[in-house]
């Protein structure tokens, strides 16, 4: 009896665990600029509860300890909400935190049974955030902390040392898990910051060359680039996309500015450009690489995707609306051949019966977005 319990005790906790994780609030932000890869980040006054390991083998039982304190091993026996992401300080002995939930203070929260549990309050910052998917470890981190720092320099923007790993996805999900190396930086004002406003979308459509060729048009975004996403392998080319064995999606990240154009006006004219309602074709293209799809890279975008969804489904396509909406794992960019495609090959048959007619009818019907 007691093999059978140490045996499924640790099953018993983990499955536990995974249904908590699943029903965690994610903590939120506001993106106030984009640059490249790179997401600058107004974060709001949070509260921590960590633990700080004494060594290497110690780490190994960080996680463990403080999800024991929020599952009720605290003064109080109160079962805490779970939170997402977990918070790990490499520049501190890897010290693990767990965002406390948004109704407690500081003064709310019972105290941890075990003293190695530390609550504390962290002030709102300014951060700098570089995504990647997949298991973390010391050398991906590593990796994406130095394309971090590239990024930064590059746009001269100051920055401190306390990086951090924002794990999103632990320990439930298994592959295309999101991971994130965040900094504190140095802005000269928040202001200036949002007179360069800049938020990345990636929409398809059907062909990424006719949906290039519209938003290379439109007042405020800022680029148009033709890739792949939304697939199960990684770097696929064309032919791979084509064959629909991917199941990647011919898909365009835009990067807009938002003091020039909303998302909510570049959803509706993404919705004018093609045609949302059919499954898995546009016109004469058929296949998963043509379906219609909605990226976000950040959460607080999802909300009103969804409601522009609802909004357009209400009032034009009577509830027709077949465009999947998802978290952007990898883009991957095209083959150069597929860049500005249409710019460069006007005169082909393919753009003058197809794409010529799609931005004239853009121009007529939303010429206000038109540059």
């Amino acid at each position: 009896m007691k093999i059978l319990l140490v045996f499924f005790a640790p099953l018993v906790f983990f499955a536990y665990l995974i249904n908590m994780y699943l029903l965690a609030d994610q903590n939120g932000y506001d993106v106030v600029k984009v640059i490249g890869q790179v997401e600058i980040r107004s974060y709001k006054k949070m509260i921590y509860a960590s633990y700080t390991p004494n060594d290497e083998e110690d780490k190994e039982s960080s996680f463990r300890l403080i999800a024991n304190y929020i599952f009720g091993g605290n003064a109080n026996d109160e079962q805490i909400a779970m939170t997402s992401p977990v918070v790990i300080k490499p520049y501190n002995n890897y010290e693990m935190a767990f965002i406390m939930p948004n109704n407690h203070t500081i003064n709310s929260l019972p105290e941890p049974s075990n003293d190695k549990i530390n609550l504390y309050e962290v002030p709102s910052s300014i951060k700098a955030a570089i995504t990647y998917s997949g298991y973390t470890d010391s050398t991906k981190e590593t990796k994406m902390k130095m394309l971090l720092i590239k990024e930064l320099t590059k746009y001269n923007i100051d920055f401190d040392n306390d990086f951090e790993v924002f794990v999103y996805d632990a320990p439930y999900k298994f592959i295309n898990r999101r991971n994130e190396i965040v900094v504190s930086v140095n802005m000269k004002s928040e202001n200036n910051l949002k007179s360069e406003r800049n938020e990345i979308i990636y929409l398809g459509g059907g062909c990424f060359w006719c949906t290039e060729a519209i938003f290379e048009n439109v007042i405020g975004v800022e680029s148009v680039v033709s890739g792949y996403a939304g697939g199960i392998i990684k770097n696929p080319t064309y032919k791979e996309v084509a064959s629909g064995k991917t199941n990647h999606a011919e898909v365009c990240k835009i990067e807009y500015n938002l003091n020039d154009i909303s998302l909510e006006n570049i959803l509706k004219i993404f919705f004018s450009a093609h045609d949302p309602t059919t499954i898995n074709s546009q016109g004469n293209d058929y296949g998963k690489q043509y379906r219609s799809i909605i990226l976000f890279p950040d959460s607080s975008q999802k909300g009103l995707i969804e409601q522009v969804i609802n909004n357009m489904n209400n009032s034009i396509f009577n509830g027709n609306i077949v465009t999947q909406t998802e978290y952007i794992q990898e883009f991957y960019i095209a083959e150069k051949f597929h860049q500005d495609y249409y710019e460069k090959n006007k005169s082909t048959r393919y753009c003058r019966i197809i794409i010529s007619p799609k931005i004239e009818k853009f121009k007529k019907e939303l010429e206000e977005f038109y540059k």
